[in-house]
C-alpha cells in the first residue's frame, strides 16, 4: 500500500519535473555569423574564424558550472528530438564524449549558456576549442574530423558516389519533417494519433506540453526583459512561436503536415523494398548511415506520440514497420533512447530529499 501510493506520488512528480515540459519550443536552428557568435559557415569550408576557444567559454560559466574538457562534450537534453540524433551518432561512430544535461525549464536563457549559443538551443557541440551548433552540422563536423579505422563512417566512401547521393538525398528528405512540429500537432488534434502513448508522452505530461506551447511566448518575452543582451533574438523567437502555434491549432494545417511525412514514408517503404530479400540491409546500404540516423529518431517520436498506425502499421508499410523493429536491437539505439526506467530515474533524482524524508506532499515549482 505505501508502495503504491508512492508510486502515485511519483506519477505526479513526472508532470512537475520532467525537463521536457518546455522541450518541445526548442527547434533545432542555424547560427548566423557574428564575432563573438559560435559559428561556422559549412559552404565555405574554413574553420579558422568559427569557434571560440576553451578559455573563452569557461570564462562565460557561472561558479559551479561543468569546465570544458579535453575532448567532445555535448550540451544536449536526453529527450530532444535534435540531441537525440547527435547522441545516435556519436554512439554509432564509437566515439567516447562527456554530456552536460542542460534543463529547458530555462537554463537554456541563462547567460552563460548564451554565450556558448545566443539562441539558446540544444543540441551543442564542444571540440577542445571549438564550439558546433545544429544536430546537422555537429554531425558533419564529427564525420569529417572523426572518421578512421575505430570510428566508422556514417557516409561511406567505398561504395561509389550513387550510393552517397542515395544517402545525402534521403538524409534532406527526413531532416525537412520536424519531430517537435509532428509533436505538438498530434497533441492539439489526439484524434490523428491513435496509437498508443509511450514514455515520455504519457497522459499527466500530455496536458502539460499543451499548456507550455501554449505559454511559450509569453515565457519567452519575459526571458528578453531577463536577458537584454538577447533580448531582440528572444522576442523573434517569441514572435514565432506564436505563429507556430495558432498554425498547429488548424487541423487542415497539421493534416497537410502529415500529408507531407506520408510521402516521405512512402519513398523510404519504396527504397526498403528493393533490397527486402537482404536481413543485413539497412536504408540505402549494407552500412548504418547518416540516413538511417536521421530515419530512426523520426521513427522513435512518431512511435513515442502514437502516430504510428497513421504511418506503418497494421501492414500499412511493412517494411519501415520491419527496420523500426531491427533497430531497437543497436547497441547506439539503446544507449541513446531513454526507457520508462531512466524517467523513473530522473523523478528519484530530482526528488530525492522527500524521498529520504518520506515525503510525498506537493513540491513547488
Amino acid at each position: 500500500m505505501r508502495f503504491g501510493f508512492f508510486l502515485g506520488a511519483s506519477l505526479e512528480k513526472i508532470t512537475r519535473t520532467l525537463p521536457l515540459i518546455l522541450l518541445l519550443r526548442q527547434p533545432d536552428f542555424s547560427v548566423s555569423c557574428s564575432n563573438k557568435q559560435a559559428y561556422c559557415d559549412r559552404d565555405k569550408g574554413s574553420e579558422e574564424n568559427c569557434w571560440k576557444t576553451h578559455s573563452q567559454v569557461a570564462e562565460y560559466s557561472t561558479a559551479g558550472e561543468m569546465a570544458a574538457p579535453k575532448g567532445l562534450l555535448l550540451y544536449y537534453n536526453e529527450y530532444s528530438f535534435y540531441s537525440q540524433k547527435v547522441v545516435l551518432a556519436l554512439h554509432e561512430k564509437k566515439l567516447p564524449f562527456e554530456t552536460h544535461d542542460i534543463d529547458l525549464n530555462g537554463e537554456q536563457y541563462k547567460p552563460w549558456f548564451l554565450q556558448i549559443n545566443p539562441r539558446g538551443e540544444v543540441p551543442v557541440l564542444q571540440d577542445s576549442g571549438k564550439i558546433i551548433p545544429d544536430s546537422a552540422r555537429i554531425i558533419d563536423y564529427l564525420e569529417d574530423n572523426f572518421s578512421n579505422g575505430h570510428s566508422p563512417r556514417l557516409i561511406p566512401m567505398d561504395q561509389g558516389g550513387e550510393v552517397r547521393q542515395k544517402i545525402t538525398y534521403f538524409r534532406g528528405i527526413i531532416d525537412k519533417i520536424n519531430g517537435n512540429v509532428l509533436t505538438i500537432g498530434s497533441l492539439l488534434h489526439p484524434e490523428l494519433a491513435t496509437g498508443s502513448k509511450k514514455v515520455p508522452f504519457i497522459g499527466p505530461v500530455r496536458k502539460q506540453l499543451v499548456n507550455a506551447d501554449k505559454d511559450s511566448a509569453k515565457n519567452l518575452r519575459k526571458y528578453a526583459e531577463d536577458n537584454p543582451g538577447a533580448r531582440e533574438m528572444l522576442l523573434e523567437k517569441a514572435e514565432n512561436q506564436e505563429k507556430k502555434h495558432e498554425k498547429m491549432l488548424n487541423k487542415e494545417e497539421f493534416v497537410a503536415i502529415l500529408k507531407e511525412a506520408d510521402k516521405l514514408f512512402d519513398e523510404v517503404e519504396a527504397q526498403l523494398a528493393q533490397h527486402a530479400d537482404k536481413t543485413n540491409w539497412w536504408l540505402c546500404t549494407d552500412e548504418f548511415t547518416v540516413a538511417d540516423v536521421s530515419l530512426t529518431i523520426l521513427l522513435v517520436r512518431v512511435n513515442q506520440i502514437g502516430m504510428e498506425p497513421y504511418f506503418w502499421t497494421n501492414g500499412k508499410r511493412p517494411h519501415v514497420e520491419q527496420y523500426f523493429m531491427r533497430v531497437q536491437e543497436r547497441d547506439s539505439y539503446k544507449k541513446t533512447i531513454p526507457t520508462a526506467f531512466s524517467l523513473v530515474k530522473t523523478v528519484f533524482k530530482t526528488q530525492m530529499p522527500l524521498i529520504i524524508g518520506g515525503l510525498f506532499g506537493r513540491r513547488n515549482p
